[in-house]
């Protein structure tokens, strides 16, 4: 069973075993170092090259479903919440033209929308039997699409889209939405592959969805559940330096 999907969720209720941490630190900490160096090496120059990219000619799916998400997020997600999702959405749009991966724009957009029902005070506890803000949320997302006449299937691949998002490292033949939405989700939250945008993509969306006190809001919100559930994901995040990592996104400004 991959670690983060629905049949995973449902045997650990979220909490990781030894086992799974080493095969998470093991997925995820090439790929992830590389980013980092890559990161940090590029940070510095003044002429790189991007794909140009505009947040204006970027657009939401425009159907039922997506704007029932929205609606759904913002009833009860704060605005710092809501920008971050706005956000993630175009960082995961705008990967998938850098990369030209082929996706379902609804189910990205859905996925990105509702990835963080797990951080509401709605929906932390939405299931009894769960340990883990990410999985909340995808159970809270599941059952939101199975109301509005999603087949159990489609359901499902929602479920493991949200979940797997607070993977370290989600690879592209794991899910192509999945692996947007964790690229995405990390590239706001703490500048992961943020060197791939200019800084005028990241000011346009800055000005549109202002981070307003996400940063803040995220570290405490993760240092909250590392105590509450201390088997998370989130908690071998936290434990891994995230608070350092938020504090040391490049691509904030």
């Amino acid at each position: 069973m991959q670690i983060g999907r629905q049949a995973w969720m449902a045997q650990t209720s979220g909490d990781l075993s030894l086992k799974d941490r080493m095969t998470l630190l093991s997925h995820s900490l090439f790929p992830v170092l590389k980013q980092s160096i890559k990161m940090y090496a590029l940070a510095g120059r003044s002429k790189q090259k991007h794909q140009f990219l505009s947040v204006d000619d970027l657009h939401l799916p425009d159907s039922h479903d997506v704007k029932q998400a929205i609606e759904k997020m913002q009833s009860c997600s704060s605005m710092s919440l809501q920008n971050h999702c706005l956000r993630t959405w175009h960082y995961a749009v705008a990967f998938s033209k850098i990369q030209h991966l082929k996706h379902d724009a609804e189910l990205l957009a859905v996925s990105c929308l509702l990835h963080d029902l797990g951080m509401t005070e709605q929906h932390y506890q939405h299931h009894e039997n769960c340990r883990c803000f990410a999985g909340q949320g995808a159970y809270a997302a599941q059952d939101w699409s199975l109301a509005q006449g999603w087949q159990p299937p489609r359901a499902d691949q929602l479920f493991d889209v949200i979940s797997m998002h607070m993977n370290p490292y989600v690879a592209v033949d794991e899910g192509v939405e999945a692996h947007l939405l964790q690229q995405a989700a990390s590239c706001d939250v703490i500048g992961s592959r943020g060197f791939e945008f200019s800084s005028e993509f990241r000011q346009q969306l800055f000005e549109q969805y202002p981070r307003l006190d996400f940063n803040q809001h995220m570290i405490e919100f993760t240092q909250k559940e590392a105590r509450i559930r201390p088997k998370s994901r989130t908690a071998m995040v936290v434990k891994s330096g995230f608070k350092q990592l938020v504090h040391l996104n490049l691509y904030i400004d």
